[in-house]
């Protein structure tokens, strides 16, 4: 799961990471200490994401 070396979007450490994306196309890459954070970041996200295109469409 944490594959690729690089540095964490969540707390700029040099780390394994692992990829998180985002509805509208972007990523962003976490180390295992900020995955938890991370994924809750990109979830809340997404969801208002969602919304916010639900009420562009009505």
């Amino acid at each position: 799961m944490f594959t690729i070396e690089g540095i964490c979007d969540w707390c700029k450490k040099p780390s394994l990471l692992t990829k998180h994306e985002y509805i509208d196309g972007k990523c962003h890459h976490s180390c295992q200490e900020c995955h938890d954070l991370a994924s809750l970041d990109v979830r809340q996200f997404n969801i208002a994401e969602l919304q916010q295109r639900e009420r562009q469409r009505a």
